[in-house]
């Protein structure tokens, strides 16, 4: 999984390339995020009432998985919602639409799409605008 955050106002461009293993749903679970050599850099967990970043070093909580998420990235990323859309789904519970072209569907202000549905790639878009930059998430399943 791979996570653009574009330059915006007095912020530089950000990156971060990370391998994953993901058990669970929305409600309970934890992910592991590997480096691209393949060790173990953090492990998130989370339940209803709490989330959990456990870097080795310490474990920490924290209010929600979007607090989490701007704590490591500097953004709110919708944590909650990828497990759903790294299956092409939308998240239960949340507004979503399809796109006019049907290739796509939109949630919480992101672009949901599958460029090549028989790879299992996903990319989950943010346009920027004043009040938040953009961001893209590239996910590849591991196959």
């Amino acid at each position: 999984m791979s996570i653009k955050l574009a330059a915006w106002l007095d912020q530089p461009a950000q990156g971060v390339t990370v391998g994953y293993f993901l058990e669970g749903s929305d409600e309970a679970g934890q992910m592991a995020l590997m480096t691209p050599l393949g060790s173990q850099m953090a492990r998130v967990e989370w339940q209803p009432d709490s989330v959990w970043l456990d870097d080795g070093r310490q474990r920490r909580p924290f209010a929600s998985p979007e607090a989490l998420s701007e704590q490591l990235f500097g953004e709110a990323l919708p944590l909650q919602a990828l497990p759903w859309w790294m299956q092409g789904l939308p998240a239960p519970g949340l507004p979503h639409q399809p796109t006019s072209d049907g290739a796509a569907f939109e949630q919480v202000g992101w672009r949901i799409t599958r460029p090549d549905p028989a790879s299992g790639r996903i990319v989950a878009e943010r346009p920027g605008s004043p009040a938040q930059r953009p961001v893209t998430i590239r996910i590849h399943p591991d196959r």
